[in-house]
């Protein structure tokens, strides 16, 4: 269901800007006439990426049920009970590998590092993924002082540019997860996992109607409301249908209204 919800992300939803933001590209911008040389970056804006760093977290956390390793020690568990094909456990091992390599302290570079000096002072270097993930604990999912601290000389755009394809290459692992899992249930390797497939994960919905009866009351002189019905109880004399108190009613009419000159 955390997959699901994962895909249902609009960057998940736009292969396109997935596959761009997986693989982030530079373009050098250099001017003949000044010789001033520049690297451009686009980036999404930094509320998208921060809604979808929030739903892949509980997959790079190791007390959350949905931790990864967790989750493939299961798929194994389930591939190898059930005596499928070789190359079906194969690809379940490949990819428990690229899970790990993800590695929440940040300690491996993924792209590129980073080094900064401030005037005469010490040179501080960062790879990217100590960035990355500076970003997602320090300034979105938790407020971490160290992971914090460790990036701060950095920078937030700094360390948010290093998250961008760190969350979006969790996004597509999560994914590629779901489609596996989905592929193993529909072949019985996987135990009966009840309405997981079809209960709503994620809110699509900006206006939401809903058909309902709508009873209103007056407070008394403390500022208290009647007491409200039980569900199996009709409602007291104290309360009155909506449509009762605030439907006009003839007088209210401005066409029965008289004028005066």
């Amino acid at each position: 269901m955390r997959a699901r919800r994962i895909r249902e992300h609009s960057i998940a939803q736009n292969p396109s800007l997935l596959a761009k933001l997986q693989n982030p590209r530079w373009m050098v911008n250099f001017t003949v006439e000044t010789g001033e040389t520049k690297i451009i970056i686009e980036l999404p804006p930094e509320e998208q990426l921060e809604s979808a760093a929030a739903r892949v977290r509980p997959l790079i956390l190791q007390d959350e049920l949905t931790y990864h390793a967790k989750v493939m020690n299961a798929l194994l568990y389930s591939g190898n009970a059930s005596n499928p094909p070789e190359a079906a456990i194969e690809a379940l091992r490949t990819l428990k590998k690229e899970w790990a390599a993800i590695n929440s302290k940040g300690m491996t570079r993924a792209y590129y590092s980073v080094m900064i000096q401030e005037g005469d002072g010490e040179i501080s270097t960062l790879n990217d993924g100590s960035l990355a993930f500076a970003w997602i604990y320090g300034d979105v999912v938790h407020a971490d002082p160290e992971r914090r601290q460790a990036g701060q000389v950095f920078g937030v755009e700094e360390r948010y540019r290093a998250a961008v394809p760190m969350v979006v290459r969790l996004m597509v692992l999560a994914m590629y997860t779901l489609r596996i899992i989905e592929g193993m249930t529909e072949i019985g390797v996987i135990p009966d996992l009840g309405d997981v497939f079809k209960e709503e994960v994620a809110v699509k919905r900006t206006v939401i109607e809903l058909k309902a009866q709508v009873h209103v009351a007056e407070y008394d002189e403390d500022g208290n409301l009647p007491k409200p019905p039980a569900m199996d109880e009709k409602y007291s004399a104290e309360w009155k249908p909506f449509a009762e108190v605030f439907t006009p009613g003839p007088s209210d009419n401005p066409s029965n209204s008289s004028r005066k000159p």
